[in-house]
Parts: structure tokens; sequence; C-alpha cells
């Protein structure tokens, strides 16, 4: 089967998945850049500090440098949290009168068991030092872990298994599909692979950008070109 043989409804309904495809990756980058970075809009490349706060440093610390800055009211707030959890994250005077003061400005709007805002999560609340002893361990457990790493790879693998079906159906050179399609899938490896690594070395962090973006620029690229080889032929050089 070759994609540019295919029933004009095959081609319309592959085209709008490989379509999909582009979209999505295009807004999965668009978000990667907003969560590590200091902008609110835009296309931005992630910062490396903050990605290696997210996985390396304590729970609460990474979230007030990433996805819960915008709530965090002063960074100072964050280097009294970060130097409480240095120190031993110990039910003292330290945490009573300053930790617990910035939680609830900054958090127990919305991490509380009586919060009734529309973004409030009452599972996770921040009211006592059990609660947020619990997040003062160094990067992602290893149960939260497990269940982002496992949701991802089987949604991506789905994903991955459709396009990269796709395009070797294409009538591009044989090693030109081969070289994508194995560059995604070993990507998608290295990339879930590092997020379990990057709490021990920031190196891991610089291999989770690496792959993360060699991932989904052969995804784009292979939903591209195969999209190209749907509708149009290809030049002879390609195949």
């Amino acid at each position: 089967m070759r994609l540019h043989n295919l029933h004009f409804s095959s081609k319309l309904a592959l085209s709008g998945f490989l379509i999909t495809m582009l979209f999505g990756c295009l807004s999965a980058a668009t978000l990667i850049g907003l969560v590590y970075s200091s902008n609110e809009t835009g296309f931005n490349l992630p910062s490396i500090e903050k990605m290696s706060a997210k996985y390396s440093e304590a729970q609460l610390v990474g979230s007030m440098k990433t996805s819960m800055y915008e709530y965090v009211a002063d960074d100072d707030d964050i280097l009294i949290v970060e130097d409480w959890i240095k120190k031993g994250a110990m039910d003292d005077e330290q945490f009573q009168q300053d930790v617990m003061t910035i939680l609830k400005q900054d958090c127990q709007s919305c991490h509380s068991r009586t919060s009734t805002k529309s973004k409030a999560i009452n599972s996770i609340p921040f009211s006592r030092y059990d609660d947020v002893s619990k997040f003062t361990q160094a990067g992602y457990s290893w149960q939260s872990m497990a269940k982002t790493a496992h949701i991802h790879l089987f949604g991506i693998s789905l994903l991955l298994i459709a396009t990269s079906l796709t395009f070797s159906c294409s009538t591009y050179n044989p090693y030109i599909k081969i070289t994508l399609i194995s560059t995604s899938w070993i990507s998608l490896w290295l990339d879930i692979a590092s997020w379990w690594l990057a709490k021990y070395s920031t190196f891991f962090v610089y291999m989770i950008v690496s792959a993360g973006t060699i991932e989904v620029a052969s995804i784009v690229t292979m939903s591209g070109l195969a999209l190209i080889n749907i509708w149009w032929k290809i030049p002879d050089f390609c195949k």
C-alpha cells in the first residue's frame, strides 16, 4: 500500500490525523516553553534551571519555580522554603512562622481541604506539616514518576506507531524512512529514561531537552513528509 494510491476518503482521513499531529506537536512545544520559562505568552525556549528544579529539587520548591510560579508573591518566598528544606524540613519555628505564612499566602487558596475555587486542589492540601512534608523530597517520587512515565509511554507510543506506520507506506527512500522511524522511538526511550535519572545529575536534564526536541522534530518531519506524499509526487532524489 502506497499513500498516493489510497482512495480519496482514506487520504482525507490520514491527512486529518497528520495535520492534527502537527498542531499537537506545536502545542506541546508551546506548553513546555511556557511551563519552563518566566513568560506567560508566546513560544519560548525552556530554561534548563527551571527544568532542573522540576526534576532534581524538592517537589515543593520545583513547583514554586515552574508550574506554580505565577502564584508566588515574591521570589524570596521560594528561597525561604528552599532554605527550610535544606535544613531538614522539620516541624520547627521556621516552618510555623515563615513557611506556613508563605503557604497560606501563596498556596492555600487552592491547596486546601475546604477551598471552593475553580482551580482548587483539595486532594493536595498544605494546611499542616504532615501535608507539606510529603513534597520535600528531591525530584519526583517513584510513584509519581512511574505514573507519569507509563501514561506518557503508552499515549505517545500509540501516536508514534500510527505516524511511523503511515510514513512507512510513503515512497521516500528506505534509508530516510528507517532513520526517522528509529530516531523517533529511540528519542522517546531516552527522554523517559532521563526523567528518572535527572534527579541525580543535571546532564540528564540536558538529555531530556535534546531527546524531547529530536522526538518532536522526527514526528513533525514524518507527519509533514507523509502529508506531502499523500497528495503530491515527491522528487526523484527523495526516492
